[in-house]
């Protein structure tokens, strides 16, 4: 196994400055140099000559990504298609499917905020219904899936939309099981996996959910914007860009056998002027993750161990922590989530109150960004304050002691200043 931590960081990641401390991959990601180089590289050329750029190299350059990254997610490249982000996505699938007035969408009350507003617009604008999945974790994976098939028998959705991985909590999600129970009951399957390239193992095409989306800035090094979508051959013609443009195709067009394998790629291409440089870094991204991380599991195996050091890393810092995890640890990943004993700071805190948590939250972000130049993030969950960590190629278990110090100093300095309460 390569070397990694703070001496991998030196070697590949010297852009961050000495003094931050990285320890939240989870929300941004992070690209090594030789990735920032290639971007740079490939937005010269762009600028250089726009015109031969976009008319005769770009959709080569966006050909050749999807290429590079679909034996990674094991699938045929011709279902897959580039756009910017997961919400991207999300929101060019559920334009796309035919949801009408009174339609319904099964998601979990732990859906991102960005994709659970999308279907909020759709009620307001279209009035299809959903219906929230209550669950407040840790729980098993068997009560997961019980109570979307639950769900499932009372309300009859057309469609559910759930994580592959949750984003606070950091947690895996049964994906692959609840793909399954949406194809027992003639649900389409809509799967936010804006962590999953990267984090865990992904076999599209044997699972075959109906769409699945990731980003490959979080946990895949390439710099942010550029996600992948993948479509069941059974919605190729259904799928539209966002937004529609130039590459427009009826669902009802006479297609060959030629057009129809390349529909995909016809469609996402190019649908608008915009920097393209993210998608030309995707080859490099996974050369690097193979050259000086690896491959996939030599990746996974540290970020994992790391995580899980980063837990007892918390449970020192905080003997009345919870780490969010189940009888089976199935939650488990390259992120670490945890309930903080926020009464030791405050007897009268209240974690349901949405106001004083939203309160609390810009607090004590601001004061680790500008105090300690690091960054934990904190949010509510199951009526509890919940903190999570993050573990990457260029992180060591100090980053995690430093972190927690920086946490429990801000949650100090916020809770003893009572004009903040």
């Amino acid at each position: 196994m390569p070397k990694f931590g703070h001496s991998f960081r030196k070697k590949h990641f010297s852009q961050v400055p000495d003094h931050v401390v990285p320890v939240n991959n989870g929300s941004y990601g992070l690209p090594p140099e030789e990735v920032i180089r290639e971007y740079h590289s490939a937005f010269n050329k762009d600028v250089a000559y726009p015109d031969e750029f976009i008319r005769l190299r770009q959709q080569e350059q966006y050909r050749r990504a999807v290429r590079s990254v679909a034996p990674i997610v094991k699938c045929e490249p011709e279902n897959l298609a580039l756009v910017e982000n997961a919400t991207t996505a999300v929101n060019t699938v559920l334009q796309s499917v035919d949801l009408k007035k009174g339609d319904v969408v099964v998601m979990p009350t732990s859906t991102y905020g960005a994709c659970a507003n999308t279907v909020r617009y759709l009620h307001d604008y279209r009035g299809i219904e959903f219906v929230w999945v209550e669950i407040a974790y840790p729980v098993s994976d068997a009560q997961v899936v019980a109570k979307f098939r639950a769900a499932f028998e009372e309300h009859r959705p057309k469609l559910a939309l759930f994580d592959a991985v949750v984003s606070m909590p950091g947690v895996k999600v049964p994906w692959e099981s609840l793909v399954d129970l949406c194809r027992e009951f003639g649900v389409i399957s809509l799967v936010d996996g804006a962590h999953a390239i990267g984090l865990i193992p992904l076999e599209l095409d044997a699972v075959a959910p109906d769409f699945f989306c990731s980003n490959l800035h979080k946990w895949f090094h390439v710099p942010r914007g550029c996600a992948l979508l993948y479509v069941h051959p059974r919605f190729h013609r259904t799928i539209q860009s966002l937004p529609v443009s130039h590459n427009y195709v009826s669902p009802d067009a006479e297609l060959t056998k030629e057009e129809e394998a390349d529909l995909l790629f016809h469609k996402f291409a190019f649908n608008g002027s915009r920097t393209f440089a993210a998608i030309a870094t995707v080859p490099k991204a996974i050369e690097f993750r193979n050259e000086k991380g690896g491959g996939e599991e030599s990746i996974r195996k540290y970020c994992y161990e790391l995580a899980g050091k980063a837990a007892q890393i918390v449970l020192k810092q905080w003997p009345e922590a919870k780490i969010v995890e189940n009888k089976e640890k199935t939650l488990s990943n390259a992120m670490v989530s945890f309930f903080l004993p926020i009464e030791e700071y405050s007897k009268d805190f209240d974690a349901n109150d949405s106001a004083a948590l939203a309160k609390l939250i810009e607090f004590v972000s601001e004061w680790q960004l500008t105090r300690r130049h690091t960054f934990v993030p904190i949010n509510g969950h199951a009526g509890k304050v919940l903190g999570r960590l993050s573990a990457q190629l260029y992180n060591e278990p100090g980053d995690y002691v430093y972190a927690c110090k920086a946490l429990d100093a801000a949650l100090k300095a916020y809770f003893q200043d009572n004009s903040k309460l």
